[in-house]
């Protein structure tokens, strides 16, 4: 008989696991746990937000961005004619919601709804609309997110699950580092989906004061990149606004779906203009 030398089959010095195969199986199923978490977390979020009215929320977040509009003492003839175009498109909402528009001066173009009612509109984005219209869809989009509650969910979310996230893995650990991208997928999808519902009603809104929505798109034909300044595709999962091309697309096919016409647009308001 030839000998064949082989290991023992039972022994406790030799592992016949496969590692890896543990890990990624380990991993799969605690992102699912987590993502099943969040979704669960984030529907009671959305419920609590429900119960907190505008006037609970003025008194609540009455000191957010307080230090920001310190800064405007409010003579700002721009600052009034913003207020003034909010104030009208605030009409076609059926929005019963005070709110105070801030202009800050800031080379970036954006706009943005704080709780308690604020809408700050940073001054770059005037350089970067040419008309009336496409300065109204801003403002539109951010009246919608007010109508949707979008800016208190999105902080509830933002804070209940950073917090069971540190709680379940250790705050400032390596395993909540690991995890971090799972929160921020789960928030970015749901800040997304809440970005299109925004845009949408924003249409809706241009279209019910305007009589058509010519001048949507203007904002996002403005700041979408070039090819060659296209970044990670990927990045687009964990971003918390569609791109701008995406928003574009999506525009156009819900203005047809909406029935809804291109009109010609209105010139931008010469206190505004930028230009002028």
């Amino acid at each position: 008989m030839k000998y064949k030398p082989s290991l023992p089959e039972d022994n406790d010095n030799v592992s016949h696991d496969q590692p890896v195969r543990e890990f990624v199986l380990l991993f799969s199923g605690i992102t699912i746990f987590l993502l099943l978490v969040f979704w669960i977390l984030g529907l009671f979020v959305d419920r609590a937000v429900d119960y907190i009215s505008p006037e609970m929320e003025a008194m609540m977040f009455s000191s957010v961005g307080a230090s920001a509009s310190e800064l405007e003492d409010g003579s700002d003839p721009r600052q009034a004619e913003l207020q003034n175009m909010v104030d009208a498109l605030q009409e076609c909402t059926h929005l019963a919601y005070p709110l105070k528009v801030h202009l800050v001066d800031s080379d970036d173009a954006n706009a943005m709804a704080l709780p308690g009612g604020r809408i700050f509109v940073l001054n770059g984005l005037l350089d970067n609309v040419m008309s009336e219209n496409g300065l109204s869809f801003v403002l539109a989009h951010e009246l919608a997110h007010f109508k949707n509650r979008d800016h208190l969910r999105g902080m509830g979310r933002g804070i209940v699950f950073s917090t069971v996230a540190a709680l379940m893995t250790g705050a400032g650990s390596n395993l909540t580092q690991l995890f971090t991208p799972t929160v921020g997928f789960s928030q970015a999808q749901y800040s997304q989906e809440r970005e299109s519902l925004a845009d949408q009603q924003a249409l809706q809104i241009l279209g019910c004061y305007y009589g058509h929505v010519g001048g949507a798109t203007e904002f996002f034909e403005a700041m979408k990149p070039d090819d060659k300044k296209r970044g990670n595709v990927l990045a687009h999962y964990f971003a918390s606004h569609p791109e701008a091309v995406q928003r574009i697309n999506n525009l156009h096919e819900m203005a047809s779906t909406l029935n809804l016409a291109i009109g010609e647009v209105r010139p931008l308001p010469a206190i505004l203009d930028a230009q002028e």
